[in-house]
């Protein structure tokens, strides 16, 4: 018997029915210490399930990529056959490039020239249509062999076009500048949008809350922008009584989490958790389909 990985978090409507997976989409979400996935329920529009799985002391993507097969073979839903499956890659190894100054030819040039790649490191891209730019990155290897061998026809995005793109799609109707921080366990994002204009973008490494509200003070300043008075919209697994919140709140006036994308529905026992939570994983579908 194989080991079993616990789930950290897990949400699954009681009356779901595997029977019926080929009538719903797979969302994954993973990065080097966390796998999460949902699953949604296309002929509704409704998300039926949610599992997140902590991956401790992981650095290396083979690793990673070992613990998600002992994951899949031990969590029947995900050996179903779903119609569509999409995999989100959470790392910050991605460049955005406007499409009049990208060269598909070059594009692994333009991706090495913020981020050190390895000689079988290839340059894949998401075209994000809202902002007219290519979002350069690489999956592993490892992983992309480890969710073949699972799943068919997967489509990959990396984490940061679904981020904007949902930003973009959710938000376009509101006025002036806006600034949105999508925060995960090590690092953060940092999107600017004046209506459904991108003025800035970018992600960061943080160890502690002082590095965070640094780097984000920095880029407040950098941008001009008013923090007693620009809005700071938050999303991410943060609790409101975290040192990250604390100290969000006491430099910035304007402060709110985001809601959830109301073009889904979502089962009861979403309940449980809070709305900022998973907010990429949660609009991932919104992006590939």
């Amino acid at each position: 018997m194989g080991v079993k990985i616990k789930a950290t978090t897990s949400h699954i409507d009681p009356n779901l029915d595997l029977n019926k997976a080929k009538s719903c989409h797979l969302s994954i979400q993973v990065n080097l210490d966390g796998f999460t996935f949902a699953v949604l329920n296309l002929l509704e529009q409704k998300y039926i399930a949610l599992e997140h799985y902590d991956i401790i002391n992981n650095n290396s993507y083979n690793n990673l990529a070992e613990q998600i097969d002992l994951i899949i073979n031990n969590q029947e839903l995900l050996q179903q056959n779903f119609a569509s499956t999409s995999v989100g890659i959470a790392h910050t190894f991605n460049t955005i490039t406007p499409k009049a100054l990208y060269d598909e030819e070059n594009g692994k040039d333009i991706l090495a020239f913020n981020h050190v790649l390895l000689q079988n490191e290839t340059e894949t891209r998401d075209w994000i249509q809202a902002i007219q730019a290519f979002n350069s990155y690489f999956i592993p290897e490892e992983l992309e062999r480890c969710f073949n061998k699972h799943f068919k026809n997967i489509l990959w995005k990396h984490n940061s076009s679904i981020l904007i793109e949902s930003l973009i799609h959710q938000f376009k109707l509101q006025e002036g500048e806006r600034i949105y921080i999508s925060i995960q366990n090590k690092s953060f994002d940092v999107t600017v949008l004046e209506s459904k204009h991108l003025k800035f973008f970018n992600s960061f490494s943080y160890r502690v809350a002082e590095d965070l509200i640094y780097y984000l003070l920095f880029t407040i300043e950098q941008l001009q922008l008013n923090p007693n008075q620009t809005p700071l919209i938050i999303s991410g697994e943060i609790e409101q009584d975290s040192e990250v919140y604390k100290l969000l709140y006491k430099y910035i006036r304007n402060i709110s989490f985001t809601k959830r994308n109301p073009n889904y529905k979502y089962s009861f026992v979403f309940d449980q958790t809070k709305e900022h939570f998973h907010y990429k994983l949660l609009n991932q579908h919104l992006c590939v389909s």
